[in-house]
């Protein structure tokens, strides 16, 4: 074989080698440094697609679950003001009931009509200041939506509802003239009150029902989520065990041909040797 000064083709072999195993060790050290498999799109394109599509998605659910949690806020305000409500149509009861006896003189009915005039301008101030974020809910005014996910085209991800006007003179419970100042009209005043003791409790069943949807989304939510970043890290995240194994071979490799660096400049020493 002749002795070359201007080409050392196994040297030049040792180089391409040692050139690909740096940068596969680089490569190892990168991934290993992020935790991702994928830092780059030439990593793997289709993969990263992938994986940003699951990150898209978990934002969206994410943020669903926090609306979701949001609108159960607003319904436990809500749920405490229709309660207090019903106390005050009980209490209205008892004095409609005390009233229709004949055992009180005028002006004692005359001091319990006070008092029922008083619970209903209760209620009215609690149908107007009953507010969520600066927002009323019991004054019968606007309807209430709530994104609870990303699917907007199906619909089934949009929460719909309206709570009625809860004021004592309002067109729903409209109660506004009623008095106990007489026998009959504390007779005539119980059966509207039963009416709007039932009225207050269907409302807050309604409340109820849509608290316990949104409960139920929030939990789901949370397991898609869950499933969904367990998705995502078996897409991007990298395997540790193995990118260490590539390293290691790596580097063993990248030493191997070091050392066999010096073997060739077996031609270079023949050529000195003559020289000599």
């Amino acid at each position: 074989m002749p002795a070359r000064i201007n080409h050392n083709p196994h040297l030049k072999q040792v180089h391409r080698n040692l050139t690909l195993h740096y940068a596969e060790a680089t490569k190892q050290i990168e991934h290993l440094s992020s935790g991702s498999r994928i830092d780059r799109s030439s990593d793997d394109p289709a993969s990263l697609y992938m994986a940003d599509t699951f990150k898209a998605e978990v934002r969206s659910v994410a943020e669903g679950n926090r609306n979701a949690q949001q609108g159960i806020g607003l319904l436990q305000v809500a749920d405490g003001a229709l309660g207090q409500l019903g106390e005050i149509v009980q209490r209205m009861q008892t004095l409609a009931v005390e009233a229709s006896t004949g055992l009180f003189t005028n002006e004692q009915r005359g001091s319990l009509d006070l008092e029922f005039e008083g619970l209903k301008s209760e209620m009215d101030r609690i149908a107007k200041a009953t507010t969520y974020n600066n927002t009323p809910l019991l004054d019968g005014a606007r309807d209430f939506a709530i994104e609870i996910g990303p699917s907007i085209a199906s619909g089934n991800d949009l929460v719909q509802f309206n709570l009625n006007d809860m004021s004592a003179g309002g067109p729903n419970l409209n109660i506004g003239s009623l008095n106990i100042d007489t026998v009959k009209n504390a007779r005539d005043s119980l059966t509207q009150l039963q009416r709007v003791e039932e009225q207050v409790a269907e409302e807050r069943n309604k409340v109820a029902a849509l608290h316990n949807r949104l409960d139920m989304n929030s939990t789901t939510s949370v397991s898609i989520l869950e499933k969904l970043n367990e998705a995502e890290s078996n897409v991007r995240d990298i395997d540790v065990a193995q990118a260490m194994t590539h390293l290691t071979r790596s580097q063993i490799l990248s030493q191997a041909a070091a050392s066999l660096a010096v073997e060739s400049d077996t031609d270079i020493d023949q050529v000195l040797s003559l020289l000599r």
